[in-house]
């Protein structure tokens, strides 16, 4: 792989346009300063010479720097935007890539469950933050620090180092206040909108339940003091922002007059000069309030993208166990039932064809979901090195679509897939019945869809990925007895895939297939085979 397309060339690339870009910034932002003071001693210059008899003022020098400073501001501002923005976006996909590289790197044992599609939709906003904050942070902290250098000099050189001295102390006093206590109460009115979107749409989506069991007014309460929440949230962040604000505001017109009061200026258009240049430094300085929330939320965000385990995950910790991946099937061994199993203690093993299936059965709380997802991260290990088609794909019984349509959520398992051959799917797994298609919107997290139709596309998803073993969390969720029969007989009829389900219990059309085997968690069960 070329340098250019590895991840430290790509790094190389953003860097160099990063640098670009803050001097590009940092030339727009010094011509802007240059053309307001050299526009204003060249106002009062001439005011003044025209007031003088006979005076040998010469406007043509000036009057062509007033039009430099203009033009390399428009041209600085414009080029500006073009390369920072291209070097932000090369950042951001910078950072999805390591996030996905992350993923891909994350031990098998502990990657089954890790990036749910919750957590990977923040995670992608965690990208886009710490990626923009070169436009939103570091642009603004090296221009105002570039501005400052040059217009201190500047002052001294036009009058004396008193001014100079009271416009750089003013500047340092802004740039603390402003990082003082950045991000906290933006952050916190984050959570709290986020806390009560959420209760929202688990309201709307669950209202018939709530409704019959008379907890509306239960539900609107706690509803009501999340907003009360969230509008205290908003206040503090309001005040926040206010007295950063003020305090910059009363800083900027205390430093703006003391420079004035302190300038020896031998004339009137260096005094004016001095004076509009300090107000355009000031001006920029009062940037940095936003600039500071910007660094917090991207501090936060490169922690949580950086972190030995993604914020707010739970421990996804499986048992091991010894597992083998041959052309004739699978199989496992050893395998201790965890603790929180009904049955713990007991070592477990099976074989599995390839093309039968198994079926995991047992009641709730005996260790189904565990053992599928142990075989899957175990199943996932000892195929690594295959060249064949994918080895292993699992569908959870908490399994996420994202925001879209059907089609583009499976053409995640398979880029190639057309909308006819996906429409064949749906048809395979009776999801056509609903009127579904694959131009079919899903929804935020798929709550456009009734449960049943829901585990239909997750499965229809994993069918589309046409791999060597199918490991499926309890597939008839939400179905009626006649679509379940339907998609257990889809499964089972996969002669070319290994199959793994977890069932309560084996129905009584299945125990008749020579081709599926149960394998019993419970006590209540027969000893498994």
């Amino acid at each position: 792989m070329s340098s250019s397309r590895s991840p430290n060339g790509r790094g190389r690339r953003a860097g160099s346009l990063a640098a670009g870009g803050l001097v590009l910034a940092v030339v727009a932002e010094l011509s802007s300063a240059g053309l307001l003071g050299l526009s204003g001693w060249f106002i009062s210059a001439c005011a003044v010479a025209g007031a003088a008899t006979f005076s040998s003022f010469s406007y043509i020098a000036p009057s062509g720097g007033v039009r430099a400073f203009a033009l390399a501001r428009v041209a600085g501002n414009y080029s500006k935007r073009l390369v920072l923005h291209a070097a932000a976006l090369r950042r951001v996909a910078i950072a999805r890539a390591g996030l996905f590289d992350r993923a891909t790197a994350t031990d098998r044992a502990q990657a089954d469950g890790l990036w749910s599609g919750e957590l990977l939709d923040r995670s992608m906003a965690d990208a886009d933050s710490a990626g923009m904050a070169l436009i939103e942070w570091t642009t603004p902290v090296a221009v105002t620090a570039a501005l400052t250098a040059g217009a201190v000099l500047a002052v001294e050189v036009s009058t004396s180092l008193a001014p100079a001295a009271v416009l750089a102390v003013g500047v340092v006093a802004m740039s603390v206040i402003a990082h003082r206590t950045p991000g906290t109460a933006g952050e916190a009115e984050q959570h709290t909108r986020k806390a009560l979107r959420a209760e929202i749409v688990t309201a709307v989506d669950a209202w018939p339940e709530i409704a019959s069991l008379g907890a509306a007014e239960q539900l609107a309460a706690r509803t009501t003091a999340r907003c009360t929440r969230l509008d205290t949230a908003r206040e503090g962040a309001g005040r926040r922002r206010h007295r950063t604000a003020l305090a910059t505001g009363l800083i900027g017109t205390a430093t703006v007059t003391a420079t004035a009061a302190t300038a020896s200026a031998p004339d009137a258009p260096t005094f004016v000069f001095v004076a509009l240049l300090s107000l355009g430094v000031l001006a920029q300085a009062e940037q940095l309030a936003n600039a500071a929330d910007a660094r917090a939320t991207a501090q936060a965000a490169h922690r949580r993208l950086t972190g030995s385990v993604p914020l707010g995950v739970s421990d996804t910790t499986v048992p091991e166990m010894r597992s083998w991946f041959t052309e004739q099937g699978i199989g496992f061994a050893d395998y201790a039932l965890p603790p929180t199993a009904l049955r713990p203690g007991r070592e477990l093993g099976a074989t599995v064809a390839r093309g039968a299936t198994l079926v995991v059965t047992g009641r709730s709380g005996s260790g189904k979901s565990t053992l599928l997802r142990a075989l899957a991260s175990s199943l996932r290990q000892a195929a690594d090195g295959r060249d064949s088609r994918p080895a292993v794909v699992a569908v959870a019984a908490d399994d996420h679509l994202f925001t879209g349509t059907l089609g583009s959520n499976w053409r995640l398992a398979d880029a190639a897939l057309t909308d006819d051959e996906i429409d064949e799917l749906l048809a395979e797994l009776r999801l056509n019945d609903s009127g579904l298609t694959a131009t079919t919107s899903v929804g935020p997290g798929g709550r456009q869809l009734s449960g049943g139709e829901l585990r239909r596309v997750y499965l229809g998803r994993a069918l589309a990925r046409r791999p060597e073993v199918l490991i499926v969390d309890e597939p008839t969720t939400g179905l009626d007895d006649r679509t379940a029969r339907h998609v257990l007989g889809v499964l089972a009829n996969l002669r070319d895939t290994t199959v793994v389900i977890a069932l309560h219990d084996v129905p009584v059309y299945l125990e008749a297939d020579g081709r599926v085997t149960r394998l019993p968690l419970d006590h209540t069960s027969q000893e498994a085979p």
